[in-house]
């Protein structure tokens, strides 16, 4: 056999995405989530951001951490059915995909490039995800909490490539994931395992004038790589 006939095929690609301020079409629940809690919109912005990074990394329960944003503005407890409530109205804030990002998503789809989504999120919302009508179009959800760890932590990272490598053999092929997400540190975390990582400007967010969408900076790339966009 040749040297050329032993070659390996290349790995197809699978696109990679990142959640909240790439797909959805904002990244500020705030308002939403005050319309039920009210007080002081600042102090609740300020609570609910804090609290999350435990929450997004599994390491509280819904209860726990709307009754810690709900404290911060003079709550002192929430019923199941507030919970519930408060949960849902994150939920759909973020769920509101970005249009330019869902005509990337159905292009791809169309044209069969496997898609994953990979997001710091609470298992509540990982929940929620799955049952959106557009999430048919990808193989899977790696949702933070639902792993205990948060991008940039590496393990993460390395628990999708494992996920992915069962698709060629069991082989991890890192640079034939391209991932894109809003955060920079999470994008350098990325590459440092060869994964072919680029960062989306924030969706909801002012950029300095000039800056493309992340929609069509993610054309560019996937254009360059040879995926089937028409």
């Amino acid at each position: 056999m040749s040297k050329k006939n032993r070659r390996r095929t290349a790995p197809r690609p699978t696109v990679v995405f990142d959640f909240g301020g790439v797909l959805s079409a904002g990244h500020d629940p705030v308002p939403d989530v005050h319309e039920l809690l009210g007080g002081d919109i600042e102090t609740l912005r300020q609570a609910l951001w804090a609290e999350r990074p435990a929450y997004d990394a599994g390491a509280c329960t819904a209860a726990e951490y709307w009754g810690a944003v709900a404290a911060a503005v003079g709550i002192q407890q929430l019923s199941e059915t507030e919970v519930s409530e408060v949960q849902e109205a994150d939920n759909r804030y973020f769920l509101r995909l970005d249009p330019a990002a869902r005509a990337l998503i159905h292009d791809l789809a169309r044209n069969e490039v496997p898609m994953v989504l990979l997001s710091n999120a609470s298992q509540a919302f990982g929940e929620a995800v799955r049952r959106a009508d557009w999430f048919e179009a990808f193989g899977f959800a790696l949702i933070s909490a639902e792993e205990e760890l948060v991008k940039p932590d590496r393990r993460i990272y390395e628990i999708l490539l494992e996920a992915l490598s069962h698709e060629t053999g069991g082989v991890s092929i890192p640079s034939a994931v391209i991932f894109f997400d809003d955060r920079e540190d999470n994008v350098a975390a990325a590459r440092e395992l060869g994964i072919d990582a680029h960062q989306w400007p924030r969706n909801g967010e002012e950029h300095p004038e000039g800056t493309a969408h992340g929609a069509d900076i993610a054309r560019a790339v996937l254009a360059s790589k040879g995926i089937p966009l028409d």
